[in-house]
């Protein structure tokens, strides 16, 4: 089983080298309750579509105010689809979907729209707009492009 676990991270080491697009993201988000930190990997497709992981926690340290709300969320952990809605050369615009399980008992999707700008080829700044729990957030990204440059 080790012999096995190894391999199988040396395949997916050496797929991240030679890949279409593994790309790693940190991200902010702001929402009602307050803000929240994560980050996420995934792999884009030759179509442009980003399939991957994510996981958000809240900023405890950047929250001044006490949190009384009954249900807020903790921690935010699934997986997320980016789908492509216009694509420029250095600008993009893409509808992200992410679903998972919230503080590790509840179901959670939440759309977001989100924009980003390429300065150079393998990082990209990104501002978004979404919504949690029918109520607007905010979002600030950047990504890094681990996999071949073309």
């Amino acid at each position: 089983m080790k012999k096995l676990f190894t391999f199988s991270i040396a395949l997916l080491l050496a797929q991240a080298i030679y890949s279409q697009g593994i790309t790693a993201k940190s991200y902010m988000e702001q929402t009602k309750i307050g803000n929240k930190l994560g980050t996420a990997i995934g792999y884009t497709f030759p179509c442009k579509v980003e399939v991957g992981g994510f996981y958000q926690k809240t900023a405890d340290f950047m929250n001044a105010q006490e949190i009384t709300e009954r249900f807020y969320e903790k921690e935010f952990t699934g997986m997320y689809i980016n789908l492509p809605l216009k694509h420029y050369s250095k600008l993009t615009f893409d509808l992200n979907v992410r679903t998972g399980a919230v503080n590790g008992q509840n179901f959670a999707i939440t759309p977001s729209l989100l924009g980003s700008y390429s300065p150079v080829n393998a990082i990209k700044l990104g501002l978004g707009v979404g919504t949690r729990m029918f109520r607007p957030t905010l979002q600030a990204a950047v990504s890094i492009k681990l996999g071949k440059l073309k």
